[in-house]
């Protein structure tokens, strides 16, 4: 058996308990700060199958050996429930029209989709947190830079 196929089979227990739309979220950087969003598309052709938007690739389905690649855990599930006019084969339906679609980490990343599959709104946390943390950095760089001006012209009166 391929390295792969046996990374994929480690999270097997977990594989075959998934329903189509249910989203699977796993950990992409050190001490698990970015998650990797993707959902769940069926098993068919003897493989479980993901539609996830990955950097550098874009929306595009991914059989379970190529998603769970590197991985060592999964950092949640989130089932999917239907409604009375959305439901897992309209999910499936929908998923399919986004492949293809450009990665973008603030407009659309893979929260992005896994969302906008789910609920139908397209936002990630994960962007936003990033953007809201970036501003304050920035916001202190600058009033730091600032305050060393002022206390640098202090000195030379």
């Amino acid at each position: 058996m391929r390295a792969k196929g046996k990374q994929m089979n480690k999270f097997l227990h977990i594989l075959i308990k998934l329903e189509v739309g249910d989203r699977i979220v796993v950990p992409k950087s050190t001490w698990d700060l970015i998650q990797h969003h993707a959902i769940y598309l069926g098993y068919w052709n003897n493989q479980y199958w993901f539609i996830e938007n990955k950097e550098g690739y874009g929306v595009r389905i991914v059989c379970a050996d190529v998603f769970f690649a590197g991985v060592n855990k999964v950092t949640r599930i989130n089932k999917f429930t239907p409604r009375y006019n959305y439901s897992r084969n309209d999910l499936y339906n929908y998923a399919l029209t986004k492949q293809g679609r450009r990665y973008d980490l603030l407009k659309y990343n893979c929260e992005h989709l896994s969302n906008e599959l789910q609920h139908h709104v397209v936002k990630s946390k994960q962007a936003s947190t990033g953007l809201g943390l970036g501003l304050l950095a920035l916001g202190l760089f600058i009033a730091g830079v600032a305050s060393e001006s002022n206390n640098n012209k202090s000195k030379n009166y």
